[in-house]
């Protein structure tokens, strides 16, 4: 499923799941609006690509305000003209850490709640629609979200009462906009990890927490920011415009 002479936007872009993902499509032949907070991240996102940075642009912006959405779609059609798909990676739970995943509803801070929803659902709402005009335009767009199992509240350890509900708001909006935007051409897809070992992760949970979550997974293997990539990799590409509204759980079998 080749991605040559595409152009994608990828969101969180310089964190482990943007960085394999961006590194997937340059490898493939795309070019990439590359969007992060982190000038730091995206100047060693650059260096890591190597001769590919030719293909790339970056972009320093918070996605999760209507503005910042904005500023990365006109960014990204001005660089490279058409825009073929859009993944929104960024996300995540503010102040990841062994305290936050099951803490309990009344230690839940307006505030943590606030900016989880912010975080994940925000930029996947306003990300998509800053680019929608555009694939209209074209009667082609693809829009990959990321979710997690958490959405589907099946288990303990994944995330907490704010995070999952953010997340399960993500895959509402995906099958939302799958109904809405099919007839103009914009797929829209969703993929759900479960917890995923990004260097980050691994620097804020015991070697217990994480053996512990290892063992649940049928697979008995981590999945790791490479992992998920692919699967972002395989709903951006031509060889799926036939699949919108899906959920693919990158998860080792764990469901």
């Amino acid at each position: 499923m080749s991605h040559a002479d595409r152009t994608y936007l990828v969101t969180a872009a310089a964190g482990g799941i943007g960085g394999e993902l961006v590194a997937l499509l340059l490898q493939d032949g795309a070019r990439v609006m590359a969007c992060d907070i982190s000038g730091k991240r995206l100047a060693a996102l650059q260096e890591r690509v190597g001769e590919a940075a030719s293909r790339l642009a970056v972009l320093k912006v918070d996605v999760a305000g209507e503005q910042g959405a904005l500023q990365a779609g006109q960014v990204a059609v001005e660089r490279f003209g058409q825009v073929h798909g859009l993944a929104n990676i960024a996300g995540g739970i503010a102040g990841i850490g062994e305290d936050i995943i099951d803490r309990p509803l009344d230690r839940i801070t307006g505030d943590e709640f606030e900016q989880t929803v912010r975080l994940n659902l925000h930029s996947a709402f306003f990300m998509t629609r800053a680019l929608v005009p555009h694939f209209r335009t074209h009667r082609y767009g693809k829009v990959v979200n990321v979710a997690s199992l958490a959405a589907f509240g099946n288990f303990d350890h994944m995330g907490n009462a704010g995070y999952d509900a953010a997340k399960a708001a993500v895959v509402g909006l995906t099958h939302t906009l799958c109904r809405s935007l099919g007839p103009d051409g914009i797929r829209i897809n969703v993929v759900a990890p479960g917890s995923v070992y990004t260097e980050r992760v691994k620097a804020s949970f015991s070697p217990e927490f994480i053996e512990m979550q290892r063992r649940r997974i049928p697979l008995r293997e981590h999945v790791g920011p490479l992992d998920v990539a692919k699967a972002l990799a395989f709903f951006l590409a031509p060889g799926s415009d036939a699949i919108s509204g899906e959920v693919i759980r990158a998860s080792g079998g764990l469901r």
